[in-house]
């Protein structure tokens, strides 16, 4: 007798929960059905930035951060991790509840993304989860003479962009110094709206004698993995797969494997970016590198849906 009565109105799919402007970012955080993700604007367009699945927080929602795992294949036990870019905190807290032994060091120079990540990515600091509201390449040069680092996760963006600074030789010489004999670097090179690789590429080879590319079939991700260790084939990325083993892991390493793109990005013409700075000195430029507008970027990215 009842169903004449107005049925409750179901709430849309997707919503917007939050929007922060800082000096650095356009921020939204968007509830999009079981998820809730990060977003930044830049240049009119939006760039995912994190993903968590709100009923299963201890899972990784995102393809490049399962790929990112890829690392432990050449570095499985590490004690040390060091993350320039927070996003949203999705892999770092993943990491941080599924090996309680590592040490995790967040470098995050965007106060309001830090903010953000607490109140809605479920990010808790403790004494081995520690953030950094800081430069990251300024962080790695006042990092020289500590404790070093196993494993380093390369993944700070700026809406369309990447900083620059965080992208060069000397960068990367800069991290080998603070990486330990055997440590591993993994670094987001974002996916198919990404030109500049095979750049990466030659810039990482400028300093460390092995890379490896991992990058799924639709191209939505590419992880570049370099180390100094002996070099690894296909044959042995694999077979090391099928035999890796972590409590319970929530992902299965034999499917990351697949993603291995032997020598792609290789290519003789490509440029190494390289530092030039100008006379005004470092801390200027890297500032007005992180504070430039996407649209003057020197390391642009585009979003291919």
């Amino acid at each position: 007798m009842f169903s004449f009565l107005e049925k409750k109105a179901k709430e849309p799919k997707m919503k917007i929960l939050a929007r922060e402007r800082s000096a650095y970012n356009d921020i939204y955080v968007i509830r999009n059905g079981k998820y809730r993700e990060l977003w930044f604007k830049g240049n009119g367009d939006y760039f995912l930035q994190s993903r968590v699945d709100i009923r299963k927080k201890k899972q990784l929602a995102l393809v490049y951060s399962n790929m990112m795992m890829a690392s432990l294949l050449f570095c499985p036990n590490p004690r040390r991790l060091l993350m320039i870019g927070l996003g949203g905190g999705s892999v770092t807290n993943f990491l941080s509840s599924w090996l309680p032994d590592l040490k995790i060091d967040v470098v995050e120079i965007d106060e309001k993304v830090i903010e953000v990540s607490k109140k809605y990515f479920f990010l808790q600091e403790s004494d081995r989860y520690r953030i950094i509201q800081e430069d990251g390449r300024i962080f790695v040069k006042n990092r020289k003479g500590q404790d070093q680092y196993d494993w380093i996760i390369l993944d700070a963006f700026k809406s369309g962009s990447i900083p620059y600074h965080l992208k060069t030789h000397e960068f990367y010489k800069e991290l080998r110094s603070i990486l330990k004999p055997n440590g591993v670097i993994g670094s987001n090179l974002y996916g198919k709206g990404n030109s500049l690789k095979p750049r990466d590429t030659k810039t990482f080879l400028s300093v460390f004698p092995n890379i490896y590319c991992f990058e799924d079939a639709e191209r939505v991700a590419t992880v570049l993995i370099a180390n100094d260790g002996p070099r690894w084939s296909k044959e042995k990325i694999h077979e090391s797969a099928k035999t890796f083993k972590k409590m319970s892991e929530p992902f299965l390493m034999t499917e990351i494997a697949k993603n291995y793109r032997a020598g792609k990005f290789l290519e003789d013409s490509a440029l190494r970016f390289d530092d030039h700075f100008s006379d005004k000195g470092f801390l200027h430029d890297v500032n007005e590198e992180n504070l430039k507008n996407v649209k003057s970027r020197r390391y642009p990215i585009k979003n291919i849906h």
